[in-house]
């Protein structure tokens, strides 16, 4: 019996130990092993690296696509040409001012869409996304029919004309005038302005050219000789004041009396329109100070554009002169604008003091704006001459304009002859013209 009883302990354990293999055998059966555990450190290494590759490349083509639709848009935006016929429509609206006309004004402020047009100081003045090329504008009056305006003025009535104002039998009286709008003589009457401004500008270009050239020469003069001033009116300065000193020339003198260059752009021009034998176009000296403004912004546009190819070479001052413009383009570029602004743009530029910045590749990279306003002053040499080729091109292209014109005129419009004469390329097919916002 005891013998029995042992056998059955010893089976009885038996058992227990190889259900309990069993068991977990059968556990482990469906664990994979280390080696091949799909969330391995190394795998999982690969995966995310893979991920971030590919977010970051949708990243770089985001801003590519960005960059690209901006830059189609600046070429728009500082397009001479555009804003030659803007400066057009714009002298035309101030001649029928003049000339008592206001109803002509206003049927072209209701049909494109304009506002104070004859008061507007600025370079933007049309809506770029509808009116992209210098001749849409024009263009779009050929196909508009003639119009009619119906004024009424008052003939006699209470308080009019001598009559009693209390008079209660008194009836008021009106006459009505008709005022026809005539598109396509609208049309043509703003090339032959916009012609006269091509004529004047390119003279003005190079009287902008040689007040360009002119001015760090001058800003250097003017700051050796403040120099000077200072270190013979105060002969004992401190370390603070001298450092100061270093870093602008100008430190003791009030903001809005600090002046780092002569301003002699528009004081060449009135000594030019003086002994011109031809009366000078009604708005010229606001169209002069306006082109200064988009040259500016233009060769602004282009520096930029060239530090950002540059990589690495100029990439602190490209991040540094990208938010300087940014901070300043609705104050000194965009909208209703004052007198020299170009120069005030300038000058605040020249009057920043050298700075550094950490780079993304702990690198440190020295700000110079000097440096930067030089080059923004011979990029603006450079797009003078530029415009100069461009503008000497205008009666050029107004020979399809002028042509649709005259058959419209004769009464003998063929669409045909809408396809067969060429409009001249726009400057911005110019892949050269490159900018920046």
């Amino acid at each position: 019996m005891r013998a029995n009883h042992h056998f059955v302990a010893w089976a009885t354990l038996l058992i227990l130990i190889i259900s309990t293999v069993l068991r977990h055998r059968n556990v482990h059966a469906f664990v994979p092993s280390l080696p091949s555990c799909s969330f391995s450190p190394l795998h999982v290494s690969r995966s995310s690296s893979s991920s971030n590759s590919g977010r970051r490349n949708h990243d770089d083509e985001d801003e590519e696509q960005r960059y690209q639709a901006a830059l189609a848009h600046n070429k728009i935006r500082t397009d001479v040409k555009n804003f030659l016929t803007q400066r057009a429509i714009q002298s035309f609206i101030f001649l029928l001012v003049q000339c008592r006309d206001p109803h002509t004004v206003r049927w072209m402020e209701n049909t494109y869409e304009f506002r104070n047009m004859e008061s507007y100081h600025g370079t933007g003045a049309f809506n770029l996304t509808k009116w992209k090329t210098w001749d849409s504008i024009l263009d779009d009056m050929l196909h508009q029919p003639k119009d009619c305006v119906i004024v009424q003025a008052k003939r006699r009535g209470k308080g009019h004309g001598g009559w009693s104002a209390n008079n209660p039998y008194l009836e008021e009286r009106f006459v009505e005038f008709r005022i026809d709008i005539d598109p396509v003589s609208l049309a043509s009457r703003i090339l032959s302005v916009r012609e006269q401004i091509a004529r004047e500008w390119m003279e003005d270009l190079v009287t902008l050219r040689t007040a360009n050239d002119q001015i760090l020469d001058s800003y250097y003069d003017m700051g050796r000789a403040a120099r000077e001033d200072e270190s013979s009116s105060s002969s004992s300065k401190d370390s603070e004041e001298n450092v100061e000193q270093l870093v602008t020339p100008y430190s003791g003198i009030d903001e809005k009396q600090r002046r780092v260059f002569d301003r002699n752009a528009m004081l060449m021009l009135t000594s030019t329109m003086i002994f011109k034998a031809f009366a000078s176009s009604p708005q010229r000296q606001g169209n002069f100070d306006l082109l200064y403004l988009l040259l500016t912004q233009e060769s602004l546009h282009r520096v930029l554009r060239e530090y950002r190819e540059s990589g690495d070479e100029r990439e602190v001052s490209y991040e540094w002169l990208k938010g300087f413009y940014l901070a300043r383009v609705g104050s000194f570029f965009d909208g209703h604008q004052d007198y020299g602004r170009a120069d005030d743009f300038l000058e605040e530029l020249l009057l920043a003091p050298p700075s550094t910045k950490e780079l993304s590749s702990s690198r440190i990279g020295l700000i110079d704006p000097l440096r930067i306003a030089e080059d923004i002053i011979t990029m603006r040499s450079v797009v003078a001459e530029e415009w100069k080729t461009e503008i000497a091109s205008v009666p050029e292209d107004h020979m399809g304009l002028r042509k649709k014109l005259l058959s419209k005129q004769m009464g003998s419009y063929d669409p045909l002859v809408e396809q067969e004469s060429s409009t001249p390329r726009s400057s911005l097919e110019d892949e050269n013209d490159g900018v920046f916002q």
